[in-house]
């Protein structure tokens, strides 16, 4: 296939050649249709930013796209108006480009310049060169207040230590090994106080390997985790690591779903921290609501069943003390989007949308070309005043690897699972 790709696009070389580049503009110049254009060779002057990739195509646009349920004000209560409008727009704006380029090797964000390519058909090019790309390399770590707590929300994207039944279709005994490398470079370079942690196996023992890694790596007794005294199953769990120089458990765990049958008891859960230098306190909740499989309702009510109980948990838990401490820190996968009814209905409930303070026009997601907030970070109001900032740092959504080239068969910390990190900085106290 991927030779075939190459005869074209080489063709295509030759073709521009023999017939000259006509300058154009995206996408004005292909308001009356792209049927003046097709088979020729054109220079698009327009800057194009790579909003995907999938195999030998690149996915160009004239902006970088969000899925319209990040942006479609009025969605959760039922207004699909500006929902429609948004993802007809993003349609309009998109480009296919099949060129000489690993997908791997450009990152989601990188922009094109004066792209000189053959039409081929409506909406779709291709070159024989490798485009020439700005702004391709890694964005570095955000820079982050000093003082206070680190805490670092990460999905980690399907980590198992037991590698049968679920775990055995997704990930080889050499790709976890390389899973377990990337992840601990990456939280070495994030340096955070607290992971709290989603898509980690169901037991103590994918927590152990993971804490023993990190250990390894920094060369002493740092880090330890919370254990729920779970036996192992074939599923997926949140969790908590810790660094036991900086902080402390307290408290017994407490589960938004009382059922221990219940797959989302392992997904919704509070602990309570405590900062040893100031014996200040608070609660740290981890969620990873419902995915979005299956039909948009049906997943939609799903997500607010977990809603519903987890609010139910977080009431408790102010209305009895059970941590002492009323400062309350949501984080996780919440698989909703901005505008999507769970996110609307926790924030009407008066918990803060951090990210939507901090940085509206981010993402840390990236699906079908498409980038969006499915990690989420919340805060009681009074936990609200703690939170000095918050911010994403780009370390998977922006890669992308085909079925060809497989998670964990690179030893970088880039695309350690397919959702960035979110990192906090809190000061407790004030």
């Amino acid at each position: 296939m991927r030779r075939k790709v190459l005869i074209v696009c080489l063709l295509a070389c030759v073709v521009g050649h023999l017939y000259g580049i006509e300058k154009v503009r995206f996408p004005e110049s292909f308001a009356d249709g792209w049927e003046q254009y097709v088979g020729k060779m054109v220079q698009i002057t327009t800057p194009l930013y790579v909003c995907g990739n999938y195999y030998d195509s690149l996915i160009l646009a004239t902006e970088r796209l969000y899925v319209p349920e990040e942006k479609a004000v009025g969605l959760a209560d039922g207004d699909s108006t500006q929902y429609w409008a948004i993802k007809k727009s993003n349609r309009e704006k998109i480009i296919s480009l099949s060129c000489n380029i690993r997908n791997y090797e450009v990152r989601t964000g990188a922009v094109v310049k004066n792209l000189q390519a053959r039409v081929v058909a409506p909406g779709k090019l291709v070159t024989g060169a490798t485009p020439k790309f700005i702004n391709n390399k890694p964005e570095p770590k955000p820079k982050m207040p000093k003082n206070g707590l680190l805490v670092c929300a990460a999905n980690i994207q399907n980590y198992f230590y037991d590698l049968g039944g679920y775990a055995q279709r997704k990930t080889t005994k050499k790709q976890q090994a390389m899973q377990t490398q990337k992840i601990c470079k990456a939280f070495k370079q994030i340096d955070a106080d607290i992971y709290a942690l989603c898509e980690i196996q169901k037991g103590d023992s994918a927590a152990q390997m993971l804490v023993d890694a990190m250990n390894n790596m920094a060369k002493k007794e740092r880090y330890a985790y919370v254990s729920h005294g779970w036996s192992n199953s074939d599923m997926i769990s949140c969790g908590y690591i810790y660094r036991m120089d900086k902080v402390r458990p307290y408290g017994d765990l407490q589960y938004a779903y009382k059922d221990t049958t219940s797959h989302y008891r392992y997904r919704l859960m509070a602990c309570g921290f405590e900062e040893i230098e100031s014996g200040e306190k608070f609660v740290l909740n981890v969620n990873h609501l419902r995915s979005k499989r299956g039909t948009g309702a049906e997943s939609n009510e799903k997500r607010m069943a977990n809603v519903d109980s987890l609010l139910v948990m977080l009431d408790k838990i102010e209305q009895e003390q059970l941590f002492v401490d009323s400062d309350v820190l949501l984080v996780g996968d919440y698989n909703a989007y901005t505008q999507e009814e769970p996110i609307q209905t926790l924030v009407r409930e008066g918990y803060e949308d951090m990210l939507m303070r901090d940085d509206s026009m981010g993402y840390s997601y990236v699906y079908h070309s498409e980038a969006g907030y499915l990690d989420r970070v919340f805060a009681s109001e009074t936990m609200a005043k703690q939170v000095k900032k918050v911010a994403v740092y780009h370390l998977n959504a922006d890669y992308f690897y085909s079925r060809g080239f497989k998670r964990g068969l690179d030893d970088t910390m880039f695309r350690y699972a397919d959702h960035d990190p979110i990192l906090i900085r809190v000061e407790l106290g004030e």
